[in-house]
């Protein structure tokens, strides 16, 4: 990455010194990567004719292990339904008390499917799980409901150092047939986050509204994910809203409520979408970006690092339980759907980072230091369609690497 100062001295390019080779493979091959890059698929919308025992398309993520442009399923069009889109959160929510302490931020992981191995890029074997799982329960960490993380952070409340949250998207058959029996026997809770038509068509390899109405009953949050996991910035803000509308009416019928906390399909977001999802009665929603949130994150564009089986190693995993937020604010551009090609890319420092580096998924990268807080980055040509991603770490006087990753949408 070529390099300009101003104000400050020179720094390397280069990792810390300290970080070893092994690290330095994970910081700038998982740095950039940790979110998931979507390839086209089939949309969910099927005809009638389907039979309701068919396998539903696969929303099959494909994380690389070298920066590489994201690959770039139009959906039937959304009816709007009259439903009444008031959030009603689950009961356990309200009761339950997030541990105090004194940390200011928390890791969320992201699982999608657990032991199906014809999908690597959003599956994690059984054996890695059960890893997991052994060091989620040694002792190290505070793995607590989401809702109260969320609480707790958004009412810059403090958490116990190493506060885990666990987050599972798409309702996959293997979340109920194969994860939640281990999560239930270790006392785990966890989110799962569900976009209703995936369930309404009846597919095999989705949990049913039975399978769903169980979880939420033994106290397994459950997240909306939108109608049809579509992707809301390739929609008029009608449509997109007719998703929410619709997929609350659903939620409201087979569950008697509507969730309160939000996953954008793909981590895909714009203004007018974020918007929405905040109009609709959502408090807190999640992206597909990696990095720890903190009190100072924005609430409806959460990061979270993704788990695979490409990326689903011990070290990997210790790296982004152990991981800090690199804390930032005046981020450009401010819409999470470019509108500049090749983008400007922005921000300002809480703190000096001066070991801080950033990797693009596309593109060489210059980036400039206006003092020791502002920083900017240009890359040297347009980057390719679909999702871009750059994340930023630094090694903290902690021992420990702070991140900050962002998901921009290319049009």
């Amino acid at each position: 990455m070529a390099l300009e100062t101003k104000g400050q001295s020179t720094f390397s390019a280069l990792m810390p010194a300290r970080a070893s080779g092994t690290l330095q493979g994970l910081l700038i091959g998982v740095s950039f990567a940790v979110g998931l890059t979507v390839v086209a698929t089939a949309g969910f919308a099927q005809t009638a004719s389907q039979e309701a025992t068919a396998e539903a398309p696969a929303t099959e993520d494909v994380v690389q292990e070298t920066p590489a442009a994201p690959a770039a399923t139009d959906e039937a069009e959304a009816t709007a339904t009259e439903a009444s889109t008031t959030v009603a959160p689950q009961i356990t929510d309200a009761e339950v008390v997030a541990p105090d302490g004194d940390a200011t931020s928390a890791v969320v992981f992201m699982y999608h499917r657990f032991g199906e191995g014809e999908y690597p890029s959003t599956n994690i074997t059984m054996e890695q799980f059960t890893a997991h799982v052994k060091e989620l329960t040694s002792g190290s960490y505070t793995v607590i409901g989401v809702p109260q993380i969320v609480s707790a952070l958004s009412e810059n409340k403090g958490l116990p150092d190493r506060t885990i949250g666990i987050t599972i998207d798409d309702a996959y058959r293997s979340v109920y047939e194969k994860a939640w029996p281990v999560f239930r026997e270790h006392n785990l809770p966890f989110t799962v986050f569900v976009s209703t038509e995936q369930l309404d068509s009846g597919y095999a390899n989705y949990m049913t509204w039975d399978m769903v109405r169980e979880l939420s009953e033994a106290d397994v949050t459950i997240g909306g994910h939108s109608q049809n996991h579509a992707h809301l910035p390739d929609f008029d803000i009608d449509r997109v809203k007719a998703e929410l509308a619709n997929s609350a009416a659903r939620f409201k019928e087979e569950l008697g409520y509507v969730p309160d906390i939000f996953a954008y399909p793909y981590g895909e977001a714009n203004a007018e979408v974020i918007t929405a999802v905040k109009e609709a009665g959502y408090r807190a929603a999640f992206g597909q970006q990696s990095g720890a949130m903190h009190t100072a994150s924005d609430f409806m564009y959460l990061p979270r690092f993704a788990l695979n089986e490409h990326y689903g190693a011990m070290d990997r995993f210790d790296l982004a339980a152990n991981s800090l937020p690199l804390v930032v604010s005046d981020i450009t551009p401010a819409d999470y759907t470019l509108t500049r090609n090749p983008p400007a890319f922005g921000f300002t420092l809480a703190e000096p980072a001066p070991s801080m580096n950033c990797y693009p998924s596309e593109g060489t990268p210059t980036m400039t230091r206006l003092g020791d807080e502002r920083v900017e980055i240009r890359l040297d040509a347009p980057i390719s369609s679909g999702r871009w991603r750059i994340n930023c770490t630094a090694l903290g006087s902690d021992s420990r690497w702070h991140w900050f990753g962002m998901l921009y949408t290319v049009p």
